[in-house]
């Protein structure tokens, strides 16, 4: 059976020209097709056996609409064409980093793409072999590398087990999971240096977690995301000391906000002493309180001149106060290059943060919806967003191919696949078109 784990990203990338092509009410049912066949291929995709692979009757559906999105590029000449052209540079038989080649220092070793991850944390370091654990710490820098198999799927950070996502310290040789090296600072700005002088682009993206998560948990997340972006420069994470557990909510709270002088420490090094000329930052749920808080008191205009500047601002499922997040924007968005929040009606993790803060969180949908000028609101309650609604950003591959659009072709809402824009008191917001 044909391999279509690719599908997704390939629409994505023909898009722009499908509108070119296509124009009114045509344009609408395309889109409108399309998109119905691509929720029903990642609805069978969730459907798996005990390895992990889909279930036999999940293939066919699998097959079935992946057939029908082609058929619908097809009707459309020359669109079935450039799919294919797409698809196969995508593919290759396998979902490979692509279409661009990898940064060289990203290394090709037993099934598996071994992506360097930058990272920057105020954890405390825990057991050998594991990295950094929960307890606060100071500030460090270092390196992981994280394995992904050939048989990744697009928005999954798969568990470790043979062929699957694991950390590797010398390709030559398997290593143990969490296998980390720390650096100096110096160390480390030499290391960013290096990297981005053999990345495609002058960029780094830098990813930050939000609550109930480890730090190996976050390498993962952030070579994941970087790969399924296809993303050419160069990999980073800051990771604060989360204690990883549901009920440590309290205590990740008083973490993040203690971790803020830590990330603008790391911020200012990053900015001024790598060589970096655009940084793009996505974070996750808690992860923008730290974000938001580090930038409401930091001021890229007064660094030295050749610093590096903010690139793309990605608030993705913020918990953070909605008023409060509104107060910080217009300081932020005047250092950016774009701020794009995606928010969600679906948030059970949103929606328990708010029952306890008896306040609307940033990253929720409704009456509330935080729409302000000079930033893209996302409505993502129309995806199937799993049972907690909250992880859509890394999970789900329209989004994935959303933030692909926005990061890597530079294309606004207006022109990205599956987005339709939703009238507001503030302004025009965006939402991901629901599935008929």
């Amino acid at each position: 059976m044909e391999d279509w784990g690719p599908l997704e990203p390939a629409v994505a990338n023909v898009w722009k020209a499908a509108a070119e092509l296509i124009q009114g009410d045509d344009f609408e049912r395309l889109e409108s097709e399309v998109l119905a066949s691509l929720r029903t291929l990642e609805a069978a995709r969730q459907a798996t056996v005990a390895d992990g692979s889909p279930t036999p009757e999940a293939y066919e559906e699998i097959d079935s609409a992946a057939r029908k999105v082609a058929a619908l590029f097809e009707a459309h000449a020359p669109l079935g064409a450039m799919l294919a052209i797409e698809f196969d540079a995508l593919s290759g038989g396998q979902e490979l980093f692509g279409p661009e080649a990898p940064p060289p220092h990203w290394v090709e070793w037993q099934r598996s793409l071994l992506v360097p991850v930058l990272y920057a944390t105020d954890r405390a370091p825990g057991p050998e072999g594991t990295g950094f654990g929960a307890d606060r710490g100071e500030l460090s820098y270092g390196d992981v590398r994280v394995g992904i198999p050939d048989d990744h799927r697009m928005g999954a950070a798969e568990r470790p087990k043979p062929w699957r996502l694991r950390f590797r310290d010398d390709p030559a040789k398997v290593a143990t999971l969490g296998a980390v090296a720390n650096l100096t600072p110096a160390e480390f700005t030499g290391l960013a240096r290096s990297r981005l002088a053999e990345c495609q682009v002058d960029q780094a993206l830098l990813f930050i977690h939000g609550y109930n998560v480890t730090f190996v948990d976050a390498s993962v997340r952030a070579a994941q995301i970087a790969y399924d972006l296809n993303f050419t420069g160069l990999p980073m994470f800051y990771s604060w000391p989360s204690k990883g557990t549901v009920a440590g909510y309290i205590a990740d709270e008083n973490a993040v906000s203690r971790a803020v002088p830590y990330f603008r420490d790391f911020l200012n090094r990053m900015l001024t002493e790598t060589g970096v000329g655009q940084l793009h930052i996505l974070a996750h749920s808690m992860g923008n309180r730290l974000l938001t808080e580090a930038l409401a008191d930091f001021d890229t205009a007064s660094l030295p001149p050749g610093s590096g500047r903010l690139g793309q601002l990605i608030f993705a499922a913020p918990d953070v106060d909605a008023e409060v997040f509104k107060q910080r924007l217009p300081r932020i968005a005047r250092q950016t290059a774009g701020l794009t929040l995606y928010a969600s009606s679906n948030d059970r993790a949103l929606a328990a943060s708010r029952k306890l803060a008896a306040a609307p969180r940033a990253g929720q949908v409704g009456p509330g919806i935080v729409v302000v000028p000079g930033m893209d609101t996302i409505d993502a309650t129309a995806l199937d967003t799993g049972l907690m609604g909250h992880s859509y950003v890394g999970d789900h591959t329209s989004v994935l191919a959303d933030v692909y659009g926005m990061l890597r072709q530079n294309l606004t809402p207006s022109v990205r696949f599956g987005l339709v824009p939703m009238p507001h008191a503030d302004g025009a917001y965006w939402a991901f078109r629901p599935q008929h």
